[in-house]
């Protein structure tokens, strides 16, 4: 099974099954530590850095050209080094030999605004996906005085989850609470990645939000599992386990609920539909458990309430 990191390491360095995307800040670009590094240990992973932006608005706007220095320099704004930012050009001769590079070129762009924070403030959500390369990227400024900060990247070899709204599977925003008047509504990040191999896929889902100027997690969890083993001399048992989070008031309190579902079925007497849709999935789903949350607004995170029911969500 591959598991996909977000670490500074060389472009798609496979290192004993493990895969590591790298997502580095590019020299000459303002940066300092984050005090919340420590906590993103495992298989979704953010870099906080800091680097100055003029506007969201003129990033896009690098990226969409097609001018190769303007377009390289906003694949620099939103996080990656001059050699991320390329890709290689191979003839089209029978004796394939690589040629040249140049630089990306976005499929898709994407600037969404939202308030992630303890305030009214909006922060930019910017995701980019480069089709060719299987690959996503999503950076999170914050207003700062004259201008903006890019306070947070992530990417992801996102190779599984290709087709549909791929972009929008790997970063989307979602409620944090049910809307409170006359305060703003506030949001959550929600950024995917996931991995596979052998019959196995996992995806893994972190929920983050702004506190303190950093962008933080809040809640993770294995959203999607599914394990098939190849057709042997025996049937095929494949296992099955599905999670959504709904953020939910428990016992009149703010929070959620982590909704768990799983199942067993035998994997060779699918239809070839079954394998292609993949929420048909969900029909082989079994045993339903659900774990109740509140918001922990000090500590700014969502905690589980030990053994509190989950009301109406689940039986």
């Amino acid at each position: 099974m591959w598991w996909v990191m977000l670490r500074v390491m060389s472009r798609h360095q496979v290192l004993l099954g493990f895969l590591f995307v790298s997502m580095v800040v590019p020299s000459g670009l303002a940066q300092k530590p984050s005090s919340f590094d420590k906590e993103d240990e495992g298989p979704i992973s953010v870099v906080r850095d800091h680097a100055r932006w003029v506007s969201p608005e003129a990033v896009v706007n690098d990226l969409r050209s097609k001018d190769e220095t303007v377009r390289l320099a906003g694949f620099e704004r939103l996080g990656l080094t001059d050699e991320q930012a390329y890709t290689n050009v191979w003839s089209q001769t029978s004796d394939s030999h690589l040629i040249g590079k140049v630089v990306l070129t976005p499929d898709q762009v994407r600037l969404t605004y939202a308030v992630l924070g303890e305030d009214a403030t909006q922060q930019a959500i910017l995701a980019v996906a480069v089709d060719a390369m299987q690959e996503m990227f999503v950076a999170i400024a914050t207003p700062v005085q004259g201008g903006w900060e890019r306070v947070a990247t992530a990417d992801c070899w996102c190779k599984y989850d290709l087709g549909g709204d791929a972009l929008g599977e790997f970063v989307h925003v979602e409620n944090l609470h049910e809307p409170m008047e006359p305060e703003p509504t506030r949001f959550q990040l929600v950024i995917r990645a996931s991995g596979g191999g052998s019959g196995v896929y996992q995806q893994d889902e972190g929920h983050f939000v702004m506190h303190g100027g950093e962008l933080r997690r809040v809640l993770s969890f294995t959203s999607r599992y599914r394990s098939c083993p190849p057709t042997g001399p025996t049937p095929t048992l494949c296992t099955i386990e599905r999670r959504w989070f709904n953020p939910n008031p428990v016992n009149g309190r703010i929070g959620g609920v982590l909704v768990e579902s799983y199942g067993k079925f035998p994997g060779d007497s699918q239809p070839a539909a079954f394998w292609a849709v993949r929420d048909l999935e969900i029909r082989k789903l079994q045993d339903i458990k659900c774990t109740s949350y509140w918001w922990d607004e000090q500590g700014f995170r969502y905690v589980p309430t030990k053994g509190l029911p989950a009301g109406k969500m689940c039986p």
